[in-house]
């Protein structure tokens, strides 16, 4: 670093260190790709959210026909975006989805377990699998994002789960208003005591409160540090995914790239177990890889500084 190249280091902020992690793993940027995992959650009919329960191949026809902000924004980039069925309640019949589907959704983990064991590791090593097929493209940058009728409150259970902090800490609004925030830190006080998670087990928390797309993610964030490749994550369900993740492969927090700070209660708190710093903070409450589509387009640009 020249005498020169210090102190506009030190005038581009945050900026600087995303440049700092693009140089380290020689990303220039311009090959990237956004992966959407899409599931439905039991957890739904409890009409948290303003979308209908169980509908989610609602929203993944919403960007296979390019009515989605994600997928607008992608096509203004052309970078592609590829949408993995991990756990869809209605299947989507279309070439461009790939199919992994374990199950029709996640149960309700107010009445029982959202998933089984098998069910959990089946969706981790689906999810680690689509690693290896999708990074032997050579991609310098890849993003994730979900798709999942209430999975911030499955988030949110998790978290608490994780963290041992109360719901009260760690639960917003997710796709509703403020008004369901106190509904849904009573379905997750109440499922904690029927379920009894194990704080020490990441399958056990999964089987717990789900979703299979959560599950999926944990699986393919582990493997960012064998390839060094960079992830971008996208908002507070990504963020959970990759704090399971980092519970296994602590390392793998070398390769994140945080975007956005998420209008979702709890985000900062999870980035802060994480170690990240975000990089822009526009109230984004969004999920479906809209952040991390915005930060696909400021690491291009920060490649040219």
């Amino acid at each position: 670093m020249t005498l020169v190249d210090m102190p506009r280091r030190a005038a581009t902020g945050r900026l600087a260190h995303w440049q700092e992690k693009l140089n380290k793993l020689g990303s220039k940027s311009q090959q990237n790709v956004l992966i959407i995992f899409a599931a439905d959650n039991g957890i739904s009919i409890e009409h948290c959210s303003i979308y209908k329960p169980m509908q989610s191949a609602l929203i993944v026809q919403e960007h296979l026909n390019e009515q989605s902000p994600t997928s607008r924004l992608l096509k203004a980039m052309q970078t592609r975006e590829i949408i993995v069925d991990v756990g869809l309640a209605t299947p989507v019949d279309d070439i461009r989805i790939l199919n992994r589907n374990i199950r029709r959704g996640s149960r309700n983990f107010l009445q029982e377990d959202a998933l089984e064991e098998d069910e959990v590791i089946r969706a981790i090593e689906t999810g680690a699998e689509l690693w290896d097929e999708i990074s032997c493209s050579n991609f310098d940058i890849i993003a994730v994002g979900e798709i999942g009728i209430s999975n911030t409150l499955c988030a949110a259970a998790i978290a608490s789960a994780l963290c041992g902090l109360h719901p009260n800490d760690l639960t917003g609004k997710g796709s509703g208003d403020s008004k369901v925030i106190a509904k849904k830190v009573d379905i997750i006080c109440k499922a904690m005591v029927q379920r009894k998670p194990d704080s020490a087990s990441i399958i056990d928390i999964l089987m717990r409160f789900g979703g299979l797309e959560i599950a999926a993610l944990t699986g393919f964030i582990s493997r960012a540090q064998e390839k060094n490749n960079l992830l971008m994550l996208d908002g507070y369900v990504t963020s959970v995914a990759a704090l399971l993740a980092s519970i296994t492969e602590p390392g793998v927090v070398e390769c994140l790239l945080a975007p956005s700070l998420s209008d979702q209660t709890g985000h900062r708190f999870i980035l802060g177990r994480l170690g990240l710093d975000f990089l822009f903070d526009m109230d984004i409450n969004y999920g479906e890889g809209l952040a991390a589509v915005l930060g696909l387009y400021l690491a291009r640009l920060i490649t040219l500084l």
